[in-house]
């Protein structure tokens, strides 16, 4: 009986040995990543800069005092993402945990100067990666300088990006959705931009900080074909359906007043203008609008006042829209994603097409619609004025 419970003491302890895990590592060995930023570098080589967040020094009531800093950026060269990550590893006390990642930042000059292709294969291939971070464009300047930036309402600029993006409705930019549109055929990648600016913080200091700053419009080749301004690049989210909400202000008739409107539901639709014609299209945007100020004379209150200004409103939509559709059309960027519907209800023109689809796109005769519904004209239907 006592051999019987010797031996099996000793196959427990063996099983509980042999189940345990071997490579559980404690969360402070790791090093959260949270923002990367990709340069270029000399040589064909590239340089890969670590936003790591510090949790022991982040000032706020759980952390430790306000003058240390609450992050470090660790870079190093290499001749592919790997190698250059591998080398910032070996700097590092802590393993570096890529899977909390808000951000990864590209430099202007790294679009212009090497293949960006060559970054997503590790980031697609590696499951530690998780794809839900935001590609933006550091326009200007190094990525790795926007890591090194304070904000003066969020500990870490990429934290504080990724937040700017979702609170203006701009969530549909992920890293997958990059690397979806680059694979496509028919669609070409929009990326958000952003500019390191000089602004006034406080009432004695003036400091850095990353504003965006409108999109890029890329190729095939992931090269940059063009810049859109804000008011531009928020006009191609909605129309190429990655948008949620838009804000405008149009100028009314006489040149004097406006009218302000917040725009919610937005929605897009890609139509052929005839059925037998794939290179005449017929791109509809949708949404509904809430009317936030009015410096006109006009009772919106009256039914004829407000069907005038939702008629002018969509007027001016259209115009707009249809200037930055035929800018980024002489670009031959389409990052409407017009490729992939005439895939999908031309797919034999499409075969024929679809090898030089950024020149064939420069072609196309594409008439932007609007149909905006104005749901809300406020609690009072004249001005203060």
């Amino acid at each position: 009986m006592i051999r019987f419970l010797l031996r099996t003491s000793v196959l427990m302890l063996l099983a509980g040995a042999a189940s345990g895990c071997t490579d559980f590592i404690e969360p402070n060995q790791l090093a959260f990543v949270m923002g990367t930023a990709v340069d270029h570098a000399d040589d064909g080589e590239i340089e890969v800069s670590h936003q790591i967040v510090i949790p022991t020094q982040k000032s706020g009531p759980f952390g430790g005092s306000g003058d240390s800093d609450s992050f470090v950026v660790m870079s190093a060269k290499g001749k592919n993402v790997f190698e250059a990550i591998h080398k910032v590893q070996k700097k590092m006390t802590r393993r570096l945990m890529p899977s909390h990642r808000q951000l990864i930042a590209i430099s202007e000059q790294y679009f212009q100067k090497d293949d960006v292709s060559t970054l997503f294969d590790k980031l697609n291939r590696d499951p530690a990666n998780n794809l839900r971070d935001i590609t933006v464009l550091v326009k200007g300047d190094l990525a790795k300088n926007f890591l090194l930036l304070d904000h003066p309402m969020e500990h870490l600029s990429s934290i504080a990006t990724g937040k700017e993006m979702e609170i203006n409705g701009m969530n549909r930019f992920s890293t997958r959705q990059f690397i979806i549109d680059s694979l496509s055929e028919g669609t070409r990648p929009l990326v958000p931009v952003l500019q390191i600016e000089q602004v006034k913080v406080r009432s004695k200091e003036t400091g850095p900080i990353a504003a965006l700053s409108g999109f890029a419009a890329l190729n095939k080749k992931l090269k940059i074909a063009g810049f859109l301004n804000d008011a531009e690049g928020a006009g191609a989210v909605w129309m190429s359906g990655k948008g949620t909400f838009h804000a405008i202000t149009l100028p009314w008739k006489n040149g004097k007043d406006t009218l302000s409107f917040r725009l919610t539901h937005l929605g897009r639709k890609i139509d052929s203008a005839d059925d037998h014609d794939p290179q005449r299209i017929v791109l509809t945007v949708m949404a509904q609008a809430y009317l936030l100020e009015n410096t006109t004379s006009l009772d919106l209150s009256e039914t004829h006042y407000m069907l005038e200004v939702q008629k002018y409103m969509n007027d001016k939509i259209r115009e707009d829209l249809q200037l930055t559709m035929d800018k980024v059309q002489e670009w031959g960027s389409d990052v409407f994603g017009i490729g992939e519907y005439l895939h999908r209800s031309s797919p034999y023109w499409w075969k024929s097409q679809k090898d030089d689809w950024d020149h064939k796109f420069k072609a196309l005769d594409v008439t932007v619609r609007s149909n905006v519904q104005l749901r809300s004209v406020g609690a009072s239907g004249t001005s203060f004025n």
